[in-house]
């Protein structure tokens, strides 16, 4: 079985780059035997073992108007791939999107329109796994051509996605994000030190954004802890979700450590005590390491996350307030070891889950 793979993974964001990871590790327990093309503009961001069953093919369109004669050679390789792969993949994440500064939704769907058509011309199965929709009302409808297609498969990762498919007529098979299965590495143990503490923040969504970022700082070290800025975007190419790049100031004013790359982040998660967390994936890393933390969620994803597991640690960006944040983490320290228990056997529970209901989609793709 060949398998091409188009996900979000060119952008040097920690939660697309595990949300890959996850998917490629699923199919090769499943078909031990499998080969992948791993669509991306960047392979340097990926999490993905060395393999020699992995290729990384650039995606079409990519700097057209600088690179004209490049992008011709990108399209007849991507046909070429796609011709002979098995079965087409879109990987879940929030791939669909009108929320975010900096990006042309029109842009993005018209890529993934003409990616789409590529697949169903060749008439290759297509398969959407655990996909994020996050669109105003009147932008649905648009999206419609990406489902249409007579070998589609959908799974998406949350309830507000599914109701959203629903509303313009297309069924969908609910899989949670992937990166919950996701088993982390044994920590080595540390000798006692300062509690260290990780910050996951995200520009836009938090009121006085940056004066609530320094009231937690200064907060968080007043009470001993050391704060890591936990970087999971360094998109190069957009600097409004760059959290490298947008926490730049903080960074300097506190003498802070930050990460500096995807596989720093991920590696800095076994080393902490507690998370402040606003990025979905920063979340779901928490969770999976039974870190006890304190959500600061943003938007429906996070929101759904955080009901999906009953999580009772969270705030609402758009009510931020600093005295209702300190009464709260308060709370979570006095309860840390009773999050802790309560965070692992949720996990168990719902990797248990996610395994199950995967497999059930794909036994029935494959006997279709």
């Amino acid at each position: 079985m060949h398998y091409s793979l188009l996900t979000a993974t060119w952008a040097y964001n920690l939660g697309d780059e595990l949300i890959l990871l996850q998917e490629y590790e699923f199919i090769k327990k499943r078909h031990p035997e499998a080969t992948f093309s791993v669509f991306t503009y960047d392979k340097k961001s990926s999490l993905l073992p060395r393999d020699e069953t992995i290729e990384y093919i650039s995606y079409f369109p990519n700097h057209a108007k600088t690179k004209p004669l490049q992008n011709i050679w990108y399209f007849l390789r991507t046909f070429l791939v796609v011709r002979k792969s098995d079965a087409v993949i879109v990987g879940g994440g929030g791939l669909l999107y009108d929320n975010e500064d900096g990006q042309s939704f029109d842009r993005l769907l018209s890529q993934w329109k003409l990616r789409v058509r590529i697949v169903e011309f060749l008439w290759k199965p297509l398969i959407y796994w655990s996909l994020g929709i996050h669109l105003k009302k009147e932008n649905e409808k648009k999206i419609l051509p990406l489902f249409t297609g007579k070998q589609t498969s959908v799974s998406v990762r949350d309830a507000e996605s599914k109701k959203s498919l629903e509303s313009i007529g297309i069924k969908a098979f609910l899989i949670p994000d992937p990166v919950l299965t996701y088993e982390p590495a044994i920590p080595k143990l540390l000798m006692k030190r300062r509690p260290k503490i990780g910050l996951s923040f995200r520009s836009g969504f938090l009121q006085r954004e940056l004066e609530n970022m320094e009231n937690i700082i200064t907060f968080l070290m007043a009470r001993e802890y050391e704060p890591i800025l936990l970087n999971h975007s360094f998109h190069e190419d957009n600097p409004e979700v760059n959290d490298s790049i947008f926490l730049t100031d903080l960074r300097e004013k506190y003498q802070l450590h930050a990460t500096e790359n995807i596989q720093e982040t991920l590696e800095t998660y076994k080393e902490l005590d507690y998370v402040v967390g606003m990025r979905l994936h920063s979340l779901i890393l928490s969770f999976v390491h039974a870190i006890p933390f304190l959500a600061l969620s943003y938007g429906k994803k996070t929101d759904t996350l955080i009901r999906a597991i009953d999580y009772k640690y969270s705030l609402a960006t758009r009510e931020f307030d600093i005295e209702t944040f300190k009464k709260r983490f308060l709370d979570l320290e006095r309860e840390k070891n009773e999050q802790k228990f309560a965070l692992r056997a949720k996990n168990d529970t719902i990797k248990r889950e996610i395994q199950l209901i995967t497999n059930t989609f794909f036994d029935g793709l494959e006997k279709s």
